[in-house]
């Protein structure tokens, strides 16, 4: 009789304990998987915020004294065509900002005074790339400023020209 009751028991708490295995996983489980999956998305919140908003590849190890200027002659540039329908001209005046202490500084910069069609040629086709409108926004000028670094750091495959600076006057 003992026997019997003990066994009544036993398959009494396996019932009770599969009842309760069966809610963890339907009820509980599911429940902590979204706790988790929202941990997790606020995490990458939290990660994209630390992070530095600069380029990695930005190479910052020079100083004051270690830029040079290197100035390029008054351009007269034709711009696209805007909403108006008209002919419209960029008067700029750039110039390149080039690390002294660069590793490809001795071997390259004279090649920027030879290379300089090249460099106007570069400034002229990405400045007629945008109309009056868009030129007059300031967002647009600091996508042109860096879309001209990054073709002329390609056309000297270096990085040893660390910023360029670009102005111009619309008619």
């Amino acid at each position: 009789m003992k026997k019997n009751m003990l066994a009544i028991l036993i398959l009494v708490v396996c019932i009770v304990n599969l009842t309760l295995n069966a809610y963890l996983i339907f009820t509980v489980l599911p429940n902590a998987q979204r706790t988790d999956q929202l941990i997790t998305k606020i995490m990458q919140i939290i990660d994209l915020e630390l992070e530095s908003p600069l380029p990695s590849d930005l190479n910052v190890n020079y100083t004051i004294e270690d830029i040079e200027k290197y100035a390029i002659d008054e351009l007269t540039s034709n711009v696209a065509i805007g909403p108006d329908g008209k002919q419209h001209y960029a008067k700029i005046t750039a110039s390149l900002t080039i690390n002294s202490k660069d590793e490809d500084y001795a071997k390259l910069n004279p090649k920027v005074e030879v290379m300089k069609p090249d460099i106007i040629s570069i400034i002229k086709t990405d400045v007629a790339k945008f109309n009056n409108e868009e030129l007059a926004n300031p967002e647009t000028k600091a996508k042109l400023k860096e879309q001209i670094l990054n073709d002329v750091q390609t056309l000297f495959n270096s990085k040893f020209i660390v910023d360029c600076t670009i102005d111009y006057l619309i008619s």
